[in-house]
């Protein structure tokens, strides 16, 4: 499954779009808010302008209108402002310059002062049209803004004003992302430090905790829960082993007892497949008893002798294979006397004896079995058997696995218990086997303390 994106990345995201946003909207609602405000005083300057025009107008003996001296002088076609007095039937009567007529002539005339934006020339104009009144008859200022003008407010201000305002954004921007980006990364830091924590917690001490003494608030309640949890697995599997174990001590005599009463029988087929049953389910007991010994915690160290050991399991296993027509030795470093490593005794005794069954059991008639053992303290037991297919090999120590479910021959405890055992006691197992090219399995135990300089003595002579 295609992973998810991380929770830190979502939210460097998250603040990320929202600073865009932000940053981006902030000078737009700006230049919004000016330029209402700019119409606001461009309407106030034009109907003022547009008043003063009106109070200075005068009625004429012939009918017409005409403009009180000093009120306004007649300006040219680049002024600044101009405007052009109409009646109601759209005939200009009074105007600043012939240009003015023209472009102001032909605005709309209403009840109410109306703005306009004529154009011309390539210049852009604001205009009202401002209704008066003079000897109760009614007349139109039209008066006009020229906006090229360089003191105009609109051009002055707003036509810059985004664009300033977004070369300061955007540099603010960068920097408001940057500082988000650490401030979420230190924010996340303590709950990385938790992931690492929990990551490193050996699998195989239960009782491993996390430590709550320097996280922060945020986090502790979730590092709190995570220790509750471990507490109730490590209760649940200490129940669990202990019932193991008592089950296993608890059946270990009526087996044998049953085995007993087997044995008074007279000899018959039925006899013998029953005793070989009974005794396939006392080796099964012992094998979880043995595994349930050997996940006891806080065990003491042991130190044993790994010559001694091989010498009495290969003793003991000679005679099943020579019944089977198999040939089991064992193969000594030369020149040591005894092999110390760091492992209980019964522990290695298990663990060897479990290896060479397994090849007597697997292995067909003819088969050679070797036991062999390394100053460096390793063990092998190699076949030259039919071997084990490369896709069986991550299942060989796995708990209750057997390859041919249907078969008698145990429960498939047998190699879990032999990895366990080398696990507990410091050392490794690997398992090197193709189909056809027998099977090894190399165990390598620490040595015991003077071991090592006895090892590398015996090797200079």
């Amino acid at each position: 499954m295609r992973p998810g994106r991380s929770l830190l990345s979502k939210i460097f995201l998250l603040q990320a779009a929202v600073l865009c946003l932000a940053a981006l909207a902030m000078p737009v609602a700006i230049d919004a808010m000016l330029q209402r405000r700019a119409s606001f005083f461009e309407g106030k300057v034009l109907t003022d302008r547009a008043r003063l025009v009106a109070e200075g107008l005068t009625a004429t003996a012939d009918g017409g209108l005409a403009l009180a001296p000093g009120r306004y002088s007649r300006e040219g076609e680049s002024g600044e402002f101009g405007y052009a007095v109409v009646d109601a039937t759209g005939r200009t009567l009074v105007t600043s310059s012939a240009f003015a007529g023209r472009l102001l002539g032909g605005l709309g005339r209403g009840e109410e002062p109306a703005f306009s934006s004529p154009a011309a020339g390539g210049r852009q104009y604001r205009a009202v049209s401002f209704p008066v009144t003079v000897e109760d008859r009614p007349y139109w200022v039209n008066l006009g803004w020229n906006l090229s003008q360089e003191d105009v407010i609109h051009d002055d201000l707003l036509h810059n004003f985004l664009w300033s305002a977004l070369a300061v954004a955007v540099p603010l921007l960068l920097l408001l992302l940057a500082l988000n980006a650490l401030i979420v990364k230190r924010f996340f830091r303590p709950v990385l430090d938790v992931s690492r924590r929990v990551a490193a917690l050996d699998p195989a001490r239960s009782d491993a905790r996390l430590a709550t003494a320097d996280l922060p608030a945020e986090v502790l309640p979730l590092a709190e829960a995570f220790n509750v949890a471990l507490t109730r697995v490590e209760q649940s599997y200490k129940v669990q082993k202990e019932f193991t174990a008592d089950a296993a001590h608890e059946l270990r005599t009526p087996l044998a007892v049953l085995d007993a009463r087997l044995q008074t029988l007279p000899a018959s087929e039925e006899r013998t497949a029953l005793l070989a049953d009974a005794r396939l389910m006392a080796r099964i007991v012992n094998q979880l008893l043995d595994m349930a010994t050997l996940e006891q915690e806080n065990r003491a160290a042991g130190e044993t002798d790994l010559l001694d050991v091989s010498r009495s399991v290969v003793g003991d296993l000679a005679i099943e294979a020579i019944r089977k027509g198999q040939s089991l030795g064992l193969v000594e470093p030369e020149g040591l006397s005894s092999l110390r490593v760091q492992a209980h005794e019964q522990d290695v005794w298990h663990m060897l004896r479990n290896l060479v069954e397994n090849a007597i059991r697997h292995t067909p008639v003819g088969t050679t079995i070797d036991v062999v053992l390394g100053k460096d303290g390793s063990l092998t037991v190699q076949d030259d058997g039919p071997g084990i297919p490369e896709e069986l090999h991550e299942h060989i120590f796995k708990r209750f696995w057997r390859r041919r479910r249907s078969g008698g021959s145990g429960a498939g405890l047998g190699m879990a218990i032999v990895q366990r055992v080398a696990q507990s006691n410091g050392g490794s197992i690997t398992l090197r086997s193709a189909e056809g090219q027998g099977t090894a399995f190399i165990i390598r135990l620490p040595l015991a303390q003077g071991a090592e300089a006895a090892a590398g003595l015996s090797r200079s002579r």
